[in-house]
């Protein structure tokens, strides 16, 4: 090779890239052989300057060059690829009262272990009392855990208006590409949200915008024949309570044409049948559905409000529609944040699963029964429709012993399940291949002994009538009243029947253990301080036998220390009343709550 300044051979290699040009989109083999002669005829020389200015020159030309050029480059090894750095941690901005609130629990943590440290050494001296104090301090370390994960999650949080405002340019585009007018009104206040929940409910969010401008906002002609303004408001809301953010999309169109969608799905319409209205509601929602004839860039596709149904459900929530003459709204619910849910767990059919406890307003013994023909069970002065969950998932017989009250829309069941086991905060893990898509599953977690239960999204069961069918009509609960003072014992009775309870009263703890054994009662009130079998023994007996240790006890007594009510939740009564406190609503209200 002829000498050669750096410059010179640039210029060259700039001239053979330039004489291929025509040949690039074929793969570049000419421009690329070029590079590669040059760079041999320069190792063959020997002259490193020219070889560095050739690796240089090499890097600038395949920087600018085609894909096709570069691809050609590596095949003959004359380009390795960078490393690509990786990509940049998600992260959130975090409110520096937050982090201080961290740190004075992070203290006050240590000072509980300690505390908890030095107790344990009392106790394992062999002093007195000391165990009590160990449990104290057991409770202090959960309460600040819980407090800790608490300001934990709350550090993941960040405002949600911005977010919510992002939309504002999709809903504009939707009300050009539909030819109406639209705009957005975002009402936030001070929510907040789960970083990671907003970007998973970002494509949700989109489709129900769309919706609302397509489907839900009327044309200016139209809404100036029904006297309303000729631009539509779309109004996109957020807040936050007791663990949940409920996100609502509502516009001011005339609502949901229900004559339309009974049309398109091939059914009759009642206007004056709300059962009927829910049904097509319910259609809505249906994968593929869709009442317009005509496919246009936002309609017509089927695609929509099952989209929004399935991705609700996979952030452990739900997606819920009402309609009337004012406008649509849709409402998401999910939990604020995906870093840990509280579950119930129940057993059913021999099996621990997990229900969000968000769902669940309240959970009991069942007393399954016939209420006009269908499976009901009595909850206070509510009879709700009862439903085996075992059966809901094909799991086989099941015992029935005790029920969640769930909320499914606008409508609650009672749910029946073998065994309530207990309340955990879990971390709820989704699925993989092939449970991934089941509706009905939020996900699995793992329970303190290591455990791994599948979490239930009860809001997607569509569970069958209980197959147990009793014989009997609903009736009045049973209560069994142990109390050794007459005068006290017909009081209570004739309090408890006039509230509406079935009462078997007896004097004494081992004659109520007779009556509980030959016919179940549905709760057990029982004084603690009685002759042969006190209250306190009584309530053990009844939590280790097999039939009856769901039966809810309440202990109604003289005795009002501290010592004595831990004594009492240590035997296992649900409920402590205190005769000196007595009050008539009282007790009846907390009879009506654990039946």
């Amino acid at each position: 090779m002829p000498d050669a300044t750096a410059p010179d051979l640039v210029s060259a290699l700039r001239a053979e890239l330039r004489a291929a040009q025509p040949d690039l989109g074929a793969g570049g083999p000419a421009a690329a052989r070029a590079l590669h002669s040059l760079h041999a005829a320069a190792a063959a020389a020997g002259d490193e300057g020219l070889r560095a200015a050739l690796r240089a020159a090499q890097a600038a030309a395949a920087t600018a060059a085609p894909d096709a050029l570069r691809d050609e480059l590596r095949r003959l090894g004359l380009l390795t690829d960078a490393p690509t750095s990786p990509e940049p941690p998600a992260t959130v901005r975090v409110d520096v009262r937050k982090l201080d609130a961290l740190l004075a629990l992070a203290g006050e943590l240590t000072s509980a272990r300690l505390q908890l440290n030095e107790r344990l050494g009392r106790a394992r001296s062999g002093e007195r009392g000391a165990w009590r104090a160990v449990r104290a301090a057991q409770q202090t370390l959960a309460t600040l855990t819980d407090d800790l994960a608490r300001e934990v999650l709350a550090a993941r949080l960040e405002p949600a208006r911005p977010f919510l405002q992002s939309f504002e340019r999709a809903a504009r585009d939707a009300a050009r590409q539909a030819g109406k007018r639209a705009r957005l009104h975002v009402d936030a206040a001070d929510a907040e949200l789960d970083r990671h929940a907003m970007d998973r409910l970002r494509s949700p969010l989109l489709h129900l915008i769309r919706n609302a401008v397509d489907h839900g906002i009327d044309p200016p002609g139209a809404r100036a024949a029904r006297g309303a303004d000729d631009t539509g408001t779309v109004t996109l809301s957020a807040f936050s309570a007791a663990g949940q953010v409920t996100v609502t999309v509502r516009d001011d169109g005339p609502g949901v044409n229900y004559a339309e969608v009974a049309r398109a799905a091939g059914r009759p319409h009642d206007p004056g049948d709300p059962a009927a209205e829910a049904e097509l509601t319910e259609l809505l929602f249906t994968p593929g559905f869709s009442s317009r004839q005509e496919v246009t860039d936002l309609s017509g596709r089927g695609v929509g409000l099952d989209v929004v149904r399935t991705q609700a459900r996979a952030l452990g929530g739900d997606v819920t529609l009402r309609s009337g003459p004012q406008g649509t709204t849709v409402t998401v619910q999910f939990p604020l944040t995906l870093a840990t849910t509280r579950v119930a767990v129940v057993r059913v059919a021999g099996q621990l699963l997990g229900v969000p406890v968000r769902w669940v307003d309240r959970a009991g013994r069942a007393r399954v029964q016939l209420h006009e023909g269908r499976p009901a069970v009595r909850i206070g002065e509510r009879v709700v429709p009862a439903a085996s969950l075992a059966a809901a998932l094909n799991l086989g017989p099941a015992r029935d012993g005790a029920y969640l009250l769930v909320r499914q829309g606008e409508a609650s069941l009672a749910l029946l399940v073998d065994a309530l086991i207990g309340e955990e905060e879990l971390v709820i893990k989704p699925l993989a291949f092939p449970l991934a898509g089941a509706p009905h599953l939020e996900g699995a977690a793992q329970l303190p002994d290591g455990q791994i239960v599948p979490v239930l999204n009860v809001r997607a069961l569509r569970p069958a009538a209980t197959s147990r069918v009793p014989d009997a009509p609903l009736r009045a609960p049973r209560v069994l009243l142990t109390e050794d003072t007459a005068v006290t014992r017909q009081l209570l009775r004739g309090i408890l029947t006039g509230a509406g309870f079935d009462v078997t009263a007896v004097e004494n703890g081992a004659l109520a253990w007779e009556a509980a054994q030959r016919a179940a009662p549905d709760l057990l009130l029982t004084d603690v301080e009685m002759p042969q079998l006190g209250g306190l023994d009584l309530t053990r007996q009844v939590r280790a036998h097999p039939q009856l240790q769901h039966l809810p006890v309440v202990l109604l007594t003289s005795l009002g220390h501290p010592e004595d009510r831990e004594r009492g939740a240590e035997a296992g009564a649900d409920a402590y009343l205190v005769k000196g406190d007595f009050d008539e609503a009282a007790l009846v209200a907390t009879l009506r709550r654990l039946l």
